[in-house]
């Protein structure tokens, strides 16, 4: 009855009055106006379910006039943490540990509270743990000497000197400190380094090969160079920030391909079963609309998934549906472009690219 409704509407409604789909993005043009706002370069890559766009404008390395190319690698900052949430899922599925375990099992005697903080308040932030990047000591540092290489314990130990915000489970907060704890527990839990887990589970299996997590600051000719404003001109800040600042809070190298490859293994069940994929996209009442390791959004093509990344000199926005998938990156802080206009491109590259 309803095919046959719909039929009959269309034969008595003049063709112009159906509403006209909406007309695709311009993806290089939609990459020029973030430069134009301010970025040395910019790129945006959508995933459909039949091919890939992109567009890119601008420098990936202004002083050697490097264009920026789509296959280009950069820091993806806190998109790392979905990598991380599903290596901590995926060890849960094969029983090797339970999200609902307190932090303490795994890491005896380093988390202060350690026995009432689950895995799973440090994977959605409800864990009322300090944020360490939130300690201006510890910024100024990282200022200071940005070419120091940081141990995870002493990223946590910095957080510990601080008292927590709230008791566990009882309200949200970011915290880069969850997921370094976390990266802690994968450890422990497999014997190996995150770095060979983050391979060996996600980035060769994917065919991640623009993906690393390195360990040091040199990286090869196709990675992108960040800038920063030091009250001033535009700075490179590449060839000295060591990223072991960040470490699993989001220290994770990759390129808008691998990103959308990943998004879409994820969301299509390959890399989790049904159930932890379901406790990775559901958000608990208190952590609103972030849940493990991800946010959920709306836009004008329905609900979304992704999460946003900040590392200096890069920022990145992605979002993914099932059947499509949009990465928007400039190398650049918020000096010149805000975030809300980031935001608005993917959500238009997503819909409409």
């Amino acid at each position: 009855m309803r095919v046959l409704a719909a039929v009959v509407a269309l034969a008595i409604v003049p063709a112009a009055s159906a509403a006209a789909p909406p007309k695709r993005a311009n993806l290089p043009q939609l990459a020029r106006s973030l430069v134009k706002a301010g970025a040395p370069g910019a790129i945006v890559y959508v995933r459909t379910p039949t091919a890939a766009r992109s567009g890119t404008a601008g420098y990936a390395d202004v002083a050697a006039h490097a264009t920026m190319r789509a296959r280009d690698r950069w820091r993806i900052a806190s998109v790392s943490k979905a990598f991380v949430s599903t290596v901590v899922l995926q060890l849960e599925a094969e029983g090797k540990l339970d999200i609902d375990d307190p932090v303490e099992r795994y890491l005896p005697g380093l988390v202060p509270n350690g026995n009432a903080i689950s895995l799973r308040e440090l994977l959605n932030h409800t864990s009322g743990l300090f944020n360490y990047t939130d300690d201006g000591a510890f910024i100024q540092s990282v200022l200071g000497n940005p070419g120091r290489m940081w141990t995870p314990r002493e990223l946590v130990s910095v957080a510990f000197a601080h008292a927590p915000n709230f008791a566990p489970g009882s309200n949200w907060s970011y915290s880069n400190t969850g997921y370094v704890l976390l990266g802690l527990v994968v450890e422990a839990v497999t014997g190996k380094p995150l770095a060979q887990s983050l391979q060996e589970r996600l980035f060769t299996p994917l065919s991640l090969t623009s993906t690393s997590f390195p360990v040091g600051i040199a990286l090869d000719d196709t990675f992108v160079h960040g800038y920063v404003s030091l009250d001033g001109p535009l700075v490179d800040v590449t060839p000295a920030l060591d990223p072991s600042w960040a470490w699993a809070a989001g220290g994770i190298v990759s390129s808008a391909r691998d990103v959308t490859t990943f998004y879409r293994a994820l969301l299509s069940g390959r890399v989790l079963p049904a159930a932890q994929l379901e406790e990775l996209e559901v958000p608990s009442a208190i952590a609103g609309t972030y849940g493990l390791g991800i946010f959920t959004t709306s836009t004008a093509c329905g609900r979304a998934y992704g999460h946003d990344g900040d590392f200096p000199g890069y920022r990145t926005e992605v979002l993914a549906n099932r059947r499509r998938e949009a990465v928007v990156m400039v190398n650049v802080d918020e000096t010149y472009v805000r975030w809300e206009r980031l935001e608005a491109a993917v959500k238009i590259a997503l819909c409409r690219g």
